[in-house]
């Protein structure tokens, strides 16, 4: 025989208080991604491309998304990066793109490659990623990834100069604020790319030698000399891919610190961080600059 149970209209409305009280909580957490203006967390940034895309470089299979990559870090902001034509048998983005935007509607900015990794640029591709403001709120701008070829003459970039202009003022036409992003490594930095710079509204500074995270500050005076106009941005490996193992933790507290400085002065707008195809690989450096994320990120500026 069943047991009667009898519920009365208070203990109903106490259990569905308890139950919207739940689903409350569960709704701020989910808010963590839309950090308050004049914050750390707000400043930075992930360095995304397509799960299992830097298999070529590690040698290890990586399951993790660009969505699950700013998740788990924790941060709000997100570039999204072509594979190279080497990369692209293990993961690449596949048009139409507005459709990997609607994973991304949580975060506050989003950033599409028109040059992605390696140099990879298509004309077609290009088209999508302008059209991409229509459909995408958080659209902020364009990221030209290994942008400067290393030539001193030649070709110096992986567009002309008409080509870069042409983006450039179809961007702005579409909205003013809209940035052009590039990658500028440190090996670079002696080149002749003033014309370049001149079009670029933000600069990342990147270094791949993890030993050379020391002279950070000698190299982000040479970048604020070579183009004064340009805000900047510091990137940041958490893996070394020549050695195919995470950054040291102290270079990688190093360049953390360092970069929280510079925000902290004025010296740069964001700190971006590489990458989501490294991020579910159990590195050291992963995880402890994912708990520095947590640490100081609502911090005030």
């Amino acid at each position: 025989m069943k047991n009667s149970v009898k519920v009365t209209r208070r203990a109903m409305l106490c259990g569905m208080a308890g139950i919207c009280g739940l689903a409350a909580t569960r709704s701020a957490r989910a808010q963590f991604l839309a950090p308050q203006d004049g914050t750390v967390r707000d400043r930075l940034w992930i360095f995304t491309c397509a799960a299992n895309s830097d298999f070529p470089a590690i040698g290890r299979r990586s399951v993790m998304t660009p969505a699950e990559g700013a998740f788990f870090f924790g941060v709000p902001n997100i570039i999204m990066v072509q594979s190279s034509t080497k990369e692209a048998p293990y993961g690449r983005l596949e048009p139409p793109f507005a459709q990997y935007t609607v994973a991304l509607r949580p975060l506050k900015r989003v950033v599409w490659s028109v040059v992605g990794s390696g140099g990879f640029n298509s004309p077609v591709e290009t088209e999508e990623v302008l059209a991409l403001p229509k459909t995408t709120p958080n659209f902020a701008g364009v990221m030209l990834d290994d942008f400067f070829t290393g030539k001193a003459d030649g070709k110096r970039a992986q567009l002309t100069i008409e080509e870069l202009k042409s983006i450039r003022q179809r961007l702005k036409q579409s909205n003013p604020k809209f940035d052009i992003m590039a990658t500028l490594y440190v090996k670079h930095l002696e080149l002749p790319l003033q014309d370049y710079l001149e079009m670029i509204d933000v600069l990342t500074l990147w270094n791949g030698n993890s030993a050379d995270l020391v002279n950070l500050d000698a190299h982000m005076e040479k970048v604020e000399k070579l183009a004064p106009r340009a805000r900047k941005m510091l990137g940041c490996y958490v893996v070394s891919y020549k050695d195919k193992a995470g950054v040291p933790v102290d270079l990688m507290r190093h360049q953390c610190e360092t970069g929280l400085r510079w925000l902290r002065q004025g010296r740069i707008e964001g700190i971006i961080f590489l990458g989501n195809t490294t991020m579910d690989l159990g590195f050291e450096s992963v995880e402890w600059t994912r708990q520095w994320i947590a640490r100081v990120g609502d911090q005030k500026l």
